[in-house]
């Protein structure tokens, strides 16, 4: 029996579109040549100011999930649980997958049959997937692989004609099939204090925030850096306390979450927060109350850890 296979097909510049199974955010430009599909609950979220370029390819049975400003350009294919950050380049013909195929499973059989027998399997075919995470401001070369259920960090750079097998530290430049390290982009240490005017801090501002250079430019004069409903800076571990300077920006009372600790901001100033230390480097800061889809919720002056 033939089943027909349907191409989604998205007019040039989607705009706050929500068709089906694609959510888009503002701005996006997706060429028609493009092949966008998804299976039972997927979905693929483009966060704004995409560019999906010429014959790329996107399909999920789960999510796939591409920060603002990141371009995808042409003959990329994205199958699976992806998540990537804001402001990312792919070259043309970048491949990623969370699958895999079969051929050890039952080794004297078809690896067509391991990967029927596998998705046949409860247990197994709920474990065939494996993530794969790629951190804001990632610049990936043409005919780059990433193997499944990888975490590339924020700020790698990736050579043309790449194989990713191993997880990659932010800021890395690797290069070769497999990927070897080349060198650090920049020196990333955990520090102690963050401040929005240092420029030097800018990368340990790890993930949540808006520091491209229109914002930041914007939200000087506020004395502040714009960060999401979800947001992580790289410190040290060292120490007792960490406090954060930070107000809203909207009306509404918000409950900000550390360590299974919550403090609520009440007012539209600046106030500072202190929390017992979690003795990580990766210190993420939750809004509980807000949606993943609230974007910018509010302005962080500083952060710092003490005894």
């Amino acid at each position: 029996m033939l089943r027909k296979i349907y191409r989604k097909i998205f007019p040039v510049n989607t705009k706050s579109k929500i068709e089906y199974n694609l959510i888009g955010g503002e701005n996006n430009i997706i060429d028609p040549s493009a092949i966008i599909t998804t299976t039972h609950e997927g979905k693929i979220i483009l966060k704004g100011s995409n560019y999906i370029g010429r014959y790329v390819e996107m399909g999920t049975s789960g999510t796939i999930e591409i920060g603002v400003n990141t371009s995808i350009q042409d003959r990329c294919i994205i199958l699976g649980d992806v998540e990537i950050g804001k402001y990312c380049t792919f070259a043309p013909n970048v491949y990623i997958s969370s699958g895999r195929h079969y051929y050890n499973y039952k080794p004297n059989y078809y690896i067509k049959n391991q990967d029927e027998l596998i998705a046949n399997d409860k247990i197994l075919s709920e474990a065939h997937s494996k993530k794969v995470t790629i951190g804001d401001d990632c610049w990936l070369g043409i005919n780059v692989v990433i193997m499944s259920g990888l975490t590339i960090g924020r700020g790698c750079v990736i050579g043309a004609n790449s194989v990713v097998t191993k997880n990659l530290e932010p800021f890395s430049v690797v290069g070769g099939s497999p990927a070897k390290f080349i060198k650090h982009r920049l020196d990333f240490i955990p520090k102690h204090a963050l401040s929005f005017d240092n420029e030097n801090d800018l990368p340990n501002f790890y993930k949540g925030f808006f520091i491209d250079y229109k914002s930041l430019k914007e939200n000087y004069p506020h004395k502040g850096i714009i960060a999401s409903n979800k947001f992580t800076v790289y410190l040290t571990s060292q120490g007792k306390k960490i406090h954060i300077t930070l107000k809203k920006i909207n009306s509404n009372s918000l409950t900000i979450n550390y360590n299974n600790q919550n403090f609520t901001l009440t007012t539209n100033e600046f106030t500072t927060l202190t929390f017992e230390l979690l003795k990580v480097n990766y210190h993420e800061f939750i809004v509980t109350e807000l949606s993943e889809k609230n974007e910018r919720c509010l302005l962080v002056n500083k952060i710092e850890i003490t005894d």
